[in-house]
């Protein structure tokens, strides 16, 4: 076994099923593949995988070869973290996210990742979380931030970020500004994340523990949708008030407070999966976990200001 440049190449053809997959995703040639999966067979005297299989399938001395190439490259992985000089890191990253964090942490995580890694380059996805978590298990995307942990046993799964729901909405509705009860909204609809993602599901949940009737709970896969529809009073938005702190600030919009809702919580993660190369997902995941606890705790300290404001008599 010369190098590692084999055993990285076998790993892949072993995930992704396939020579022409594999040389693809190492941006070479099948035959180069071919040729490098021949010499790892002639090192090691063995037989990895199947012959004449549609998909490429292991031999049991190839599963086993499977569970140390992984170790081994995760291991490397380890190594470049913690020795390799920023400078030298390289490669293509491709990143799926939310769009609440396109609003909140992607111009400073590109900053980030611009001066630290120059050498990087970054291929970015925005979409809601069902959609990322499904293009992180097919391999279509490298690394995802999204609400909730991926459940797969390749996944490395991080707490990123999470910023409390709050009721949005223009000021001049003629909502009294008071405590409101969840009957007073039925007169607008309630703009929401879609209607097949957890956050949505948890509204309808804690909707339906009131006594309000006639509700209309639409779903937007856009933040920016929300912002505008609230702006435009055609209805009042659930949504994180971190993304309309500037709205909020000049008075055009105004945040409502609902005695008889508890807003779930909504809480990203910073997911990928263990890869012959996850170690770029890994560097760019502590970028974004360090840059994340930096907003949040200036978020933190606004949302208590919020719940203070919100207290306090009408003057």
């Amino acid at each position: 076994m010369r190098d590692l440049r084999s055993l990285e190449t076998f790993v892949w053809v072993a995930h992704l099923g396939g020579f022409r997959a594999a040389a693809a995703r190492l941006h070479t040639t099948q035959p180069a593949v071919s040729a490098r999966i021949q010499q790892l067979e002639q090192d090691l005297g063995v037989t990895l995988f199947q012959p004449r299989q549609r998909r490429a399938t292991l031999t049991p001395e190839g599963a086993t070869l499977l569970r140390y190439a992984e170790q081994m490259l995760e291991l490397r992985g380890e190594m470049l973290r913690s020795v390799a000089h920023p400078a030298v890191v390289q490669g293509a990253l491709r990143l799926g996210l939310s769009e609440t964090l396109v609003h909140i942490l992607l111009p400073r995580l590109v900053e980030r990742i611009a001066a630290t890694y120059p050498s990087l380059v970054l291929d970015m996805v925005v979409d809601i979380t069902p959609a990322l978590r499904e293009q992180l298990l097919s391999g279509a995307i490298d690394i995802a931030m999204l609400v909730d942990a991926v459940d797969d046993p390749r996944a490395v799964n991080q707490p990123l970020c999470g910023f409390p729901l709050g009721w949005i909405a223009r000021p001049d509705l003629g909502l009294p500004d008071r405590p409101l009860r969840l009957s007073e909204l039925t007169r607008w609809p309630l703009l929401s994340f879609p209607h097949h993602t957890s956050v949505s599901a948890e509204l309808r949940q804690a909707f339906a523990r009131t006594d309000a009737s006639g509700l209309r709970l639409w779903g937007s896969a856009s933040v920016t949708t929300m912002v505008r529809l609230a702006l435009d009073g055609v209805g009042i938005s659930v949504m994180q008030p971190v993304m309309v702190r500037r709205e909020l600030a000049e008075g055009r919009l105004r945040l409502l407070e609902v005695e008889d809702v508890v807003l779930p919580p909504v809480n990203f993660q910073v997911s990928y999966l263990r890869k012959p190369d996850s170690y770029l997902a890994g560097l760019v995941a502590g970028l974004a976990c360090e840059i994340a606890a930096q907003i949040e705790g200036a978020e933190n300290a606004a949302a208590v200001a919020d719940k203070e404001n919100l207290s306090r008599d009408p003057k």
